[in-house]
């Protein structure tokens, strides 16, 4: 008879299930908790909802939840189907039944497939009984939800059953299985931070630019739910709306379609590893011959990069180390130290034993070489970070900040200020040694005249139209002296900033990206506030536009001194759109602070009717009123004429007041003989808190009306 082979096996597979049932028994219960609180809240009538709500929540299960949950409980059922791999008696017995290693990979991977799909299944039942019971069942969405978790589900679980092959410990598979999903960010973020440290102006900003080797950041990032919403009457009160969501669509649901293909993919190199897996390598941190270096070399790169730097920061970093030799020495240092030690761990947990020194010279002259290497490679900037100026053509927009302000410069538009922008970042790229070491003096006070001198931050962040882009962040000390002195940045910098051109740009005037929404206007003096109409906002704008280009308004004030400015300041808001990446912001604003010689926008308020003449005081002036107000609420007017002490302010005590001898009582025994004199009651000295009350006091005699009015007055 003829043999025939199987790639499946009904008896393991209903083995696995019932071995494992209470971990995908108990994630079901605990997912179908929640639609179950739905159902009975529903029949409560206390939930109500429409099958547009329904979507919402499925699509946000399909971004949000899922690869959360899926990323952790996939993890659980890997290490559940395959434990059997790293125990040597139960790999061996395992492999020595009547079933086929293509059978043992078909039938413990579907049986852990189902392991995840049940919980799945379970929760949407629920859902779909929830749906119906507040009348908002839609198959549309119900089905593509479906869709999406099972392709989810089976990135997952194929990315945890290849991990599972790689290693022979049960307790390395979980550590193995997080690092293969997150090692693209986690390199990022330390490679950054090194860099940002040693490259004059780069700043450390998580660019996402490798995100797509980690689902999980990837799909949550990029994966969209589109909303939107209508504006319809509540009942009863026409005048007032509410907003109701009108639609909900799913942006770049293909991605998930992609990782689904990409978890075919692993499931194939999955099999081919556990073809070959050897059975003796259970307890092998790692399984495979040829992942034994890698994990040792690996961990050794990654406790350099992350390790180092904390060494770094833990003894160094209290060092005022300006010069580029003596920040890399250190830091070489650390970093070799840290990296030996990842080095040794990784051998040690590889040959099961702390006897691993000898003959690992050549791994640690290796790892050294690297430590080395790197640090001189992005300290000393070899490949010219730091003097990289993108060129015009390759810019799609760029985004300044500079003078506490934000600008936002297109070349098609703004070539010449572009060119501008790039001559001042020259300048400072070629006084970096000066601006370095001026940046580590930290305090004005350690740098020279604190008068005349100033730190700024000068941020300027060119997208380019590869989608990469160029960030530099540079904390840059000013003088004036060196502002009067061309060839300098800090002359280039404000010649930049205070010209016309940047001042418009700064007011985002005449400019379609930025629509006005709102804007107010505060007036110090007063107290007092006012809200500017539609109509108000454009000629407001229009006449500080004018006093703009009139050169009377506009000018930054590098180092405060300028106090004339007028206490009336007003703020306005803009919503940004048609460029994407300027549109994700949201919305923008700006502060104007109005000051003498803006004859514009003066008139231009004073004809709203939201303007006086008494208005116009400038801070100096309002700083002196607002000392006033402070000392009059201090020292009220009922004060008046007490001596006050010329250091502190304080009241100074009046000396006490000689009883004049005419006015001293007379006693029966003291009196003059002859004179007859009647004992009058001692006075009581109970304190009257109101004065209002003082006829309360069986004591004193009856007041008058005259004398209960001025009483009254006093006490008020």
């Amino acid at each position: 008879m003829k043999l025939k082979t199987s790639f499946f096996n009904p008896t393991l597979y209903r083995k696995n299930l019932t071995r494992f049932w209470p971990l995908w028994g108990l994630t079901s219960f605990f997912g179908a908790l929640i639609p179950i609180s739905g159902i009975m809240m529903c029949l409560n009538g206390d939930l109500k909802t429409t099958a547009l709500e329904f979507k919402e929540v499925y699509y946000n299960a399909i971004v949000y939840f899922a690869p959360v949950v899926l990323l952790c409980y996939c993890i659980l059922c890997a290490m559940a189907v395959w434990s059997y791999l790293y125990n040597a008696r139960s790999v061996g017995m395992m492999h020595t039944l009547p079933i086929s290693r293509e059978g043992l990979f078909v039938t413990n991977f579907l049986s852990g497939l189902t392991m995840v799909a049940i919980p799945w299944a379970v929760t949407a039942l629920f859902c779909v009984i929830l749906s119906i019971v507040a009348k908002s069942f839609s198959a549309g969405p119900l089905f593509v939800t479906i869709l999406c978790v099972a392709g989810e589900g089976l990135f997952y679980f194929s990315s945890a059953t290849a991990a599972a092959f790689i290693t022979g410990n049960v307790f390395a598979l979980p550590l193995l299985y997080f690092l293969f999903h997150f090692l693209a960010p986690l390199l990022e973020a330390l490679i950054g931070t090194l860099s940002s440290n040693l490259i004059f102006g780069l700043s450390h900003i998580y660019t996402g630019v490798a995100d797509w080797l980690s689902p999980t950041v990837y799909i949550i990032k990029n994966v969209k739910i589109n909303r939107t919403y209508t504006q319809i009457p509540v009942p009863g009160q026409p005048n007032i709306t509410e907003s109701v969501l009108a639609s909900v669509t799913l942006e770049k649901g293909w991605l998930i379609a992609v990782y689904a293909l990409v978890g075919l993919a692993l499931l194939g190199v999955a099999y081919m590893l556990y073809r070959y897996r050897k059975s003796e390598c259970a307890g092998e941190v790692i399984a495979m011959g040829w992942g034994r270096p890698v994990f040792r070399y690996g961990i050794a790169a990654l406790l350099a990069l992350g390790g180092g730097q904390l060494l770094y920061i833990i003894i160094f970093n209290s060092f005022d180390l300006d010069q580029d030799p003596y920040r890399i020495l250190p830091l070489i240092f650390c970093m070799l130290i840290a990296g030996l030690i990842g080095y040794y761990g990784a051998s040690m947990l590889l040959a099961k034993t702390l006897r691993v020194f000898k003959g690992s010279q050549r791994g640690a002259a290796i790892v050294a070489a690297g430590c080395v290497i790197a640090c001189c490679v992005v300290g000393f900037d070899m490949l010219g970070v730091a003097k990289r100026v993108p060129s015009a053509d390759s810019v799609k927009y760029v985004r300044l900040y500079a003078a506490n302000n934000t600008y936002y410069l297109f070349p098609d538009e703004d070539a010449d200020v572009l060119e501008e922008l790039r001559d001042v970042h020259k300048a400072i790229i070629a006084e970096k040694n000066y601006a370095q070491k001026m940046m580590n003096a930290r305090t004005i006070e350690d740098s020279g005249d604190f008068e005349k001198s100033t730190y700024v931050t000068f941020r300027v962040t060119y997208l380019l139209k590869n989608g990469l882009n160029v960030d530099r962040n540079y904390f840059l000390y000013l003088t004036k002296d060196r502002m009067e002195e061309p060839g300098t940045y800090d002359n280039a910098l404000d010649r930049f900033i205070n010209s016309t051109e940047m001042k418009l740009r700064r007011l985002r005037f005449d400019d379609p990206r930025f629509i006005i929404e709102n804007g107010n206007i505060n007036i110090q003096k007063r107290d007092d506030g006012f809200e500017f109409s539609s109509r108000e906002l454009s000629e407001v704008l229009a006449a500080i536009a004018d006093d703009a280009k009139a050169g009377t308004w506009g000018q930054y004030d590098w180092f405060d001194e300028d106090n004339t400015t007028y206490a009336v300041s007003m703020f306005f808001w803009y919503s940004i759109n048609d460029v994407e990446e300027l549109a994700s912001r949201g919305m923008d604003n700006i502060t104007v602070y109005l000051r003498p010689g803006m004859t514009n926008t003066i008139n231009c308020l004073k004809k709203m009717g939201y303007l006086e003449d008494g208005d116009l005081v400038t801070q100096a002036e309002m700083q002196k009123i607002w000392e006033e107000r402070d000392r009059m609420m201090k020292y009220p007017p009922d004060m008046a004429g007490v001596e006050l002490d010329a250091a502190t302010l304080e009241p100074i005590d009046s000396p006490s007041e000689t009883i004049p001898p005419e006015a001293e009582s007379v006693t029966p025994e003291t009196a003059p003989e002859g004179e007859t004199v009647t004992p009058q009651p001692a006075p009581v000295t109970e304190p009257v808190t109101n004065p209002g009350a003082a006829n309360n006091n069986p004591n004193s005699a009856p007041q008058t009306p005259a004398e209960s009015s001025a009483a009254s007055s006093m006490g008020s």
